[in-house]
């Protein structure tokens, strides 16, 4: 049987009905919040990344997606709305970038782009126009960071840094402006919190943290101020969340969580969902959802991971869409360059 394989995850090609049927009986980075060393790698053959400053024409409302393909990825972004076979405005990308296969986003309230990568244990940082094949501007990472494999970035409202470890089963947070081999001001790790293989990471607007476990699966929330090895105050988890393999989240203006699920496609839990709440709206045209965000208009962008260059896309969905919903809009096709898309930020 064939399978779809991004770096340690692996999931059977099957209908989206089928693994569904598999996940049944499972128990259980603001106006928008999404949210090792690496060898040397070139510069992707699709786009030729030049200077390291965005053409004016290319600023605007712009979504970003970590480009997790074989070639080394990089990082995409995309003029908001757009469709079609596109080439993308910005490409972050070559061996200056230091990355290989970035698997995470999330932007700060100036515009810096941090990234990090499927298994690494650093965290990349580029300026906000950063374009091309350029040096990250900082790099967060070494013996004293304690970062494990890392997967989710999440920056908060005051700016602190909070990065997932699957390898770790904790999250760890740093300092503004954190350089270099510096320590995490706090974690949340040990047997207490239910963490496991957590990947994306999201706060709503009364600061409680939101975790994906892919292990589980299940959704662990965290009361502001939590640290340590402390229980989650809730969790969403049960067979009717529709929760099998949840990777990235977000949050749109009226608190509704969505969360992209690499399995089930894109669900919806209404403000405030604890325990084995079903979703209020599931989007199940989607065939490997692995990052999601809302603009302004409620609007949901879900990156679709595909298989390698087939079915990788960028999908607009009307604020309401359900079922195999067509989305508005579609980026997709050679001249993108997406080649298994994953997290998704607006800048």
């Amino acid at each position: 049987m064939p399978f779809v394989s991004n770096g340690r995850r692996s999931l059977p090609a099957l209908a989206l009905v089928t693994a569904l049927a598999g996940c049944a009986g499972q128990a259980g980075s603001v106006g928008l919040v999404p949210n090792a060393g690496a060898a040397a790698a070139s510069v992707p053959a699709h786009v030729a990344p030049s200077t390291s400053q965005i053409q004016p024409d290319a600023r605007g409302p712009r979504v970003f997606t970590a480009n997790r393909d074989g070639g080394g990825g990089g990082l995409l972004a995309f003029p908001l709305r757009a469709n079609g076979n596109v080439a993308p405005v910005v490409n972050i990308s070559g061996n200056n970038t230091q990355m290989i296969n970035p698997d995470s986003l999330a932007i700060d309230a100036s515009d810096n782009i941090y990234a990090a990568q499927d298994g690494g244990n650093q965290v990349f940082v580029f300026g906000p126009h950063a374009h091309g094949n350029v040096k990250p501007a900082r790099i967060i990472g070494g013996s004293k960071s304690n970062l494990g494999p890392t997967e989710g970035l999440l920056i908060d409202p005051s700016q602190y840094l909070w990065v997932s470890s699957y390898g770790n089963n904790d999250v760890t947070e740093y300092a503004p402006n954190a350089n270099g081999n510096v320590a995490p001001i706090d974690t949340i790790g040990g047997s207490n919190t239910q963490l496991s293989s957590p990947t994306g990471l999201a706060m709503d607007s009364n600061g409680d943290l939101f975790v994906a476990n892919s292990n589980g699966p299940s959704i662990a929330i965290f009361a502001k101020g939590a640290h340590g090895n402390v229980a989650p105050s809730a969790t969403i988890q049960g067979s009717s969340t529709n929760l099998c393999r949840p990777f990235a989240m977000a949050f749109d203006r009226h608190g509704r969580l969505l969360v992209a699920d690499e399995c089930s496609g894109l669900l919806v839990f209404a403000k405030g969902a604890a325990g084995n709440a079903a979703p209020v709206q599931q989007i199940t045209s989607v065939s490997y959802a692995d990052g999601v965000m809302a603009d302004s208009r409620d609007h949901i962008y879900v990156a679709d991971f595909g298989s390698g260059s087939n079915g990788a896309a960028i999908m607009e969905f009307a604020s309401n869409a359900t079922g195999y919903a067509t989305p508005i809009h579609t980026i997709e096709g050679s001249n993108t360059g997406l080649n298994g898309p994953n997290y998704l930020i607006l800048q």
